[in-house]
């Protein structure tokens, strides 16, 4: 991967500072609408957080929607994936698939993301972990423990399947004393 081999020490080694600002920095509906023309391929739009992205996406010809928040390091302060993924749902409104990740690290975390709307969950840095601390057999380990967790979760929620998950709803636990009200108040009943 050329972008990779920018910086690594072997490469050029330049910084990824360097390659990030090399890269595009005013993505538009337009690039969505280049993009899914020029290639013919299903173009996902990852970043949106709120109503309005999700309609300019579409609109462009998003096939899907992706939440993130890129892993929380880009935006100090900005919002969390969690937070934003009931909206970006409701106004997706089931014309495409979302897929959701940042911060999924639990079963428990699969079925709320399932819950509040997300058709996908994806897992980024424990696979990484597992892959660097066993390779092909620590990423299968990595899943095999959230599947696990996951069939826990739903056996104690009374769900069977993952539609059963998707129609699950979370309500907000009153006895949390945390404040102001965040995604990991959220319980399952």
């Amino acid at each position: 991967m050329p972008i990779v081999e920018e910086y690594l020490p072997e490469g050029a080694g330049k910084s990824m500072d360097f390659v990030y600002k090399s890269a595009k920095q005013r993505l538009s509906p337009r690039d969505v609408e280049f993009i899914a023309e020029y290639s013919g391929l299903p173009v996902y739009v990852k970043g949106p957080q709120c109503r309005e992205d999700v309609e300019r996406s579409l609109a462009a010809g998003a096939s899907g929607i992706w939440v993130t928040n890129h892993g929380g390091r880009q935006i100090d302060g900005g919002p969390a994936s969690f937070d934003s993924l009931q909206e970006v749902a409701e106004a997706v409104d089931k014309r495409v698939p979302i897929v959701f990740d940042s911060g999924v690290r639990r079963g428990q975390h699969v079925f709320k993301a399932l819950a509040s709307g997300a058709d996908l969950v994806a897992i980024g840095r424990p696979v990484i972990y597992g892959l660097a601390l066993g390779g092909s057999v620590g990423v299968r380990q990595v899943f095999e423990h959230l599947n696990a967790e996951l069939k826990t979760v739903m056996q104690l929620s009374g769900t069977q399947t993952i539609e059963d998950v998707k129609h699950f709803k979370l309500r907000h636990n009153p006895y949390n004393p945390s404040f102001p009200v965040d995604s990991r108040d959220l319980k399952l009943y």
